[in-house]
């Protein structure tokens, strides 16, 4: 006859509890993993690499209650180093979007008016305004964006649209009398059909690709007239224009004027502000509809009063 088995060696509602855990921990970081490959926000990246991290740090620290529930190995060293690592993980994402909530509510608070909340279509624009040039290589890059344009309008030699996964707009810049066609030469017909397209539209993209093709059709300042009032009118219509441009199809005086005139587009940076300037608008309509709660409780409250 065997000797009985020490409970201290077998802890079956520890083993379970590792277990839940385990799978709980497991379910997360997979989640987390998935947000983290397929968004393209860095708030929100950085947001589920921090769940991430937490999550492993959990189940490292699951294994170590299951092993320790199993086995005459004292593993408590695991538990105490890997559950406290997983807790700041995650205390550290939910601090992050404290910090970027307080914000919002002060800057919202500290207005003299009383705060008003638009929805993101009719709102303030997360995108950056003006115009903007990108390499080639570098335009499919800005499919985020896209996504948060109200509506969007390639412009282009090719006729099929490069930049977005679907345009509410084209223009085929071609010679061709075409049905949504643009001789490339008649850039003020050009400007006008961009224009008219954009008119009351705030958060509007734009794509115009192959500038080099105008440059076939107008002279180089003639170019740069067209590019600079579509930017001041992006800028005043609060709306977003992308250049495409080939480097190696332009000269370096060239592409020094253009990108003077259109700067670079940091997508990593319009990005970033655009995932904080989405966080604003939510934040301030959960703050203005919260304070508006407040206030119907306080005067339902005056109201069931009885009137002396």
């Amino acid at each position: 006859m065997g000797e009985p088995m020490d409970t201290d060696i077998y802890n079956l509602w520890g083993l379970l509890m590792g277990a839940s855990l385990l799978f709980i921990s497991t379910v997360a970081a997979y989640r987390s993993y998935y947000y983290l490959r397929y968004s393209k926000l860095p708030l929100s990246r950085r947001i589920a690499r921090l769940t991430l991290i937490s999550s492993v740090f959990s189940m490292l620290g699951c294994v170590g209650v299951m092993v320790d529930s199993l086995t005459e190995r004292k593993l408590w060293w695991t538990m105490a180093i890997f559950f406290p690592l997983a807790y700041f993980s995650l205390l550290s994402a939910i601090f992050f979007l404290l910090r970027l909530l307080r914000n919002q509510i002060y800057s919202t608070a500290s207005k003299k008016s009383a705060p008003s909340v638009e929805p993101p279509e009719k709102g303030e624009n997360p995108l950056p305004a003006g115009g903007f040039t990108i390499s080639v290589s570098d335009l499919s890059r800005i499919a985020p964006l896209c996504r948060l344009a109200t509506t969007t309008l390639y412009v282009g030699r090719d006729h099929t649209a490069k930049g977005c996964e679907r345009f509410d707009g084209r223009i085929w810049v071609t010679r061709i009398d075409a049905p949504g066609s643009v001789d490339p030469a008649k850039l003020h017909v050009l400007q006008s059909e961009i224009m008219n397209f954009i008119s009351g539209k705030r958060g509007a993209l734009v794509i115009v690709d192959g500038i080099e093709h105008f440059l076939l059709y107008n002279d180089f300042r003639s170019v740069m007239k067209f590019l600079s009032t579509l930017k001041d009118y992006m800028v005043m219509n609060g709306s977003t224009l992308v250049v495409v441009i080939d480097e190696e199809a332009l000269e370096k005086t060239q592409l020094s004027i253009l990108r003077r005139e259109l700067p670079p587009l940091n997508v990593e940076k319009a990005l970033s502000k655009a995932d904080v300037a989405l966080f604003g608008v939510i934040s301030k309509k959960e703050f203005t509809e919260g304070t508006d709660g407040e206030k119907a409780k306080r005067e339902g409250k005056k109201n069931d009063q009885p009137k002396g």
